[in-house]
């Protein structure tokens, strides 16, 4: 095999990987199970056992937590066997294309090396060598929310999870000496970080659910999901001044939370009409943000084809037009990011 083929073979390995990416991409956003699910259900089923006994292993250590009941136990191990399995299944796919984009911009850059010298061709073999990086990184962008489409509280129960074991450990240090792991983190980090991600994921599930068909909206839901963020917030800011005695009612909270989750009564929570109506509308001011920088971003790439076109046409014209156009985009630029600052101030 010469040199030729193999690289040729690394370029296939990554287009093929990122097609296979694409394609399987909806996959994961339907009610059953994937191929690559189903080789994986038995290591998840495994995997979510074994995290149940570590959780009551945490439970049993603990001072103030209480046992859940079998039932809240059950469902926790449940929605851990969805997210095992469909998390590793994403990542597994992710591998082979980052892997691969590395190699398969080295190959295509010095394939524009080899060829006749002129004026650009340094700048074309940094394209090239970085296109490959580049756009992978913006394919797992696009796909990596397609797990989360189902409509299941997998995402919810597992942050929930990762905030009660995160308040199971001290949030107190004794001694002269610090934390050996994290020693620049306060022992309370952990769980206002797990805290912050619960609240997130509550409302994702929200925004996800406020318009299950694309017409009809759930407004009831947005509100009882905003409620549970607000209140997992109030947690959070509690853990961080007072952490003794907030992290034991923030404890036992978290309990009734997972309890909520596992009965599916989540109109225990008081509805916060005013936080869901503030979700939305930042939903919605998001949304425009990113058609905007979506513009921008295609008036950049139209804008550089034709000052490269100008250039290479003629060397001495085209700096101009280059210039001229740099100056175009980047207070195009400025403006959207000045725009963007002063609506985020208000």
């Amino acid at each position: 095999m010469t040199k030729g083929d193999f690289g040729g073979l690394i370029v296939a390995a990554w287009t093929l990987s990122i097609l296979l990416l694409v394609t399987t991409a909806t996959s994961q956003s339907r009610s059953n199970r994937t191929l690559l699910e189903r080789l994986w259900w038995k290591w998840a089923t495994d995997h979510a056992r074994g995290r149940r006994a570590d959780l009551e292993r945490m439970i049993d250590a603990s001072d103030h937590a209480a046992r859940p009941d079998p039932p809240t136990l059950d469902y926790l191990q449940r929605e851990d066997v969805l997210f095992q399995a469909s998390q590793r299944v994403f990542r597994a796919k992710l591998r082979i294309p980052a892997a691969t984009s590395v190699p398969a911009g080295v190959v295509l850059a010095l394939a524009v090396a080899s060829g006749k010298p002129h004026e650009w061709q340094g700048a074309f073999i940094a394209g090239v060598l970085l296109w490959p990086m580049v756009f992978t990184v913006v394919i797992m962008q696009l796909v990596a929310n397609q797990g989360t489409q189902r409509w299941t509280t997998e995402i919810v129960t597992v942050r929930a999870r990762g905030a009660y074991e995160a308040l199971l450990k001290p949030l107190t240090v004794a001694g002269c000496e610090p934390l050996r792991e994290l020693p620049f983190h306060g022992p309370q980090v952990s769980a206002v970080q797990a805290l912050e991600g619960l609240a997130l994921a509550l409302e994702q599930y929200a925004l996800q659910r406020a318009l299950p068909d694309g017409r009809t909206p759930m407004p009831q839901v947005v509100a009882h999901y905003s409620s549970a963020a607000a209140l997992v917030r109030e947690l959070r800011d509690g853990v961080e001044l007072d952490r003794p005695d907030e992290g034991e009612r923030a404890l036992l909270e978290m309990g009734r939370i997972l309890k909520i989750l596992a009965d599916g009564r989540m109109r225990d929570f008081a509805p916060d009409h005013a936080a869901s109506e503030a979700l939305l509308e930042g939903r919605q001011q998001r949304q425009a943000r990113r058609r905007q920088v979506l513009r921008l971003v295609v008036f950049t790439v139209c804008a550089a084809g034709t000052g490269a076109v100008f250039a290479l046409a003629s060397p001495a014209l085209g700096i101009g037009i280059v210039t001229a156009i740099a100056a175009v985009v980047a207070a195009s630029w400025d403006r959207s990011l000045q725009t963007s600052t002063s609506r985020d101030s208000t």
